[in-house]
């Protein structure tokens, strides 16, 4: 049964009562980070999960576990830790992967947090990551930052290893990007991602899509509600688990593997293209010469190939098979109507 809004109201108070009560016994006078964690099946990598955020050198925080399995079986993990500052929420009805994700990027902010952060359950941090954060955006005056990420390879196998490279070595210089430019991002690449993003409660734009879509589409649908400068750090101090595919979370996607990379691709053709259209035309030539961002000129112009651009340097179809796969995406994908939201959202 939905609860009614007076009860959530008084939901929301008791939490805050109780979250000022500890921070007041502990005498902790930082800013608050409200860390949500979605999770579905996973207690041992939720388990790994918090001993990241209980080494973390800025303590003040609170992490909310939203557990997605019918099972609660994140539960007993969260009661065996036993810290305070975990909070546990069981899903109902179930929301799936997605929806799960995404209301993690909403506004509400029940603890009144100063700063928040998306840590999915198979991914870490490392022990400055939260302090970087705060240090960065209360010293450039920004609202959003991301930090920069390893990869953790075979995760959950006896042969995992975490990478060296960081994700944004190659894409981004240290500094902040104005939104257009992040945008740009999209083009070869991928502008915001879940597990690098920190934001503080100042921010504009809320970063929830907030409407059903489609897993990896979400990212580059985020990287299109930002709406202010966006401060790239780094400093490898994130590991983004890649490729773990141990679990069922994907559940309620019930079309096939084909039909799935067919509307995905399509999905993200049409939001490229009409990104590119809105873009400063001066930007959009400094990018085609190599500019704005580290993307590889071949990876930058096939993204704009691959979405039917026509642009100065863009190359045709490189054959008939490509042809074939371009047009099959076109005629054949079906575009999200998550894209047509967030669309809406931009030109508001």
């Amino acid at each position: 049964m939905a609860r009614r809004p007076a009860e959530k109201n008084r939901m929301r108070h008791c939490a805050f009562l109780v979250t000022n009560r500890y921070r007041h016994q502990v005498g902790s006078s930082m800013p608050l980070v409200l860390v949500r964690m979605p999770t579905y099946r996973r207690p041992d990598l939720v388990r790994r999960a918090m001993a990241c955020l209980q080494a973390q050198t800025h303590s003040d925080w609170i992490c909310e576990v939203r557990d997605d399995c019918p099972d609660s079986s994140a539960q007993a993990v969260v009661e065996d830790i036993g810290d305070p500052r975990i909070r546990y929420v069981a899903n109902r009805p179930q929301k799936f992967m997605v929806r799960n994700l995404d209301d993690c990027f909403l506004r509400e902010n029940p603890y009144r947090a100063d700063y928040f952060y998306m840590l999915e359950d198979d991914n870490q941090i490392r022990p400055g990551f939260l302090s970087l954060g705060r240090d960065i955006l209360e010293q450039e005056k920004l609202a959003i930052c991301q930090i920069n990420q390893v990869v953790e390879h075979d995760s959950r196998t006896d042969h995992s290893r975490i990478g060296d490279v960081g994700v944004f070595d190659n894409l981004y210089d240290q500094r902040a990007y104005a939104p257009a430019e992040m945008r740009l991002a999209i083009f070869g690449a991928i502008g915001i991602s879940n597990g690098a993003v920190f934001w503080s409660r100042r921010i504009r734009n809320e970063l929830a899509v907030r409407v059903d879509t489609v897993p990896t589409l979400e990212e580059y649908l985020r990287t299109c509600l930002v709406a202010e400068p966006v401060y790239i750090a780094h400093d490898k101090l994130a590991i983004w688990a890649q490729d773990e595919q141990s679990t069922t979370r994907n559940n309620g996607l019930n079309t096939g593997w084909l039909r799935r990379e067919l509307n995905l691709k399509a999905s993200l053709g049409a939001l490229q293209r009409t990104v590119w259209k809105n873009l400063p035309p001066a930007l959009c030539e400094t990018f085609l010469a190599g500019g704005v961002l580290r993307i590889p000129m071949d990876r930058r112009l096939e993204a704009l190939r691959k979405a039917g651009i026509g642009a100065a340097g863009v190359p045709r179809d490189p054959g008939a098979k490509a042809r074939l796969k371009r047009l099959a995406v076109r005629n054949l994908g079906r575009v999200h109507p998550s894209v047509g939201a967030v669309l809406t959202r931009m030109a508001a």
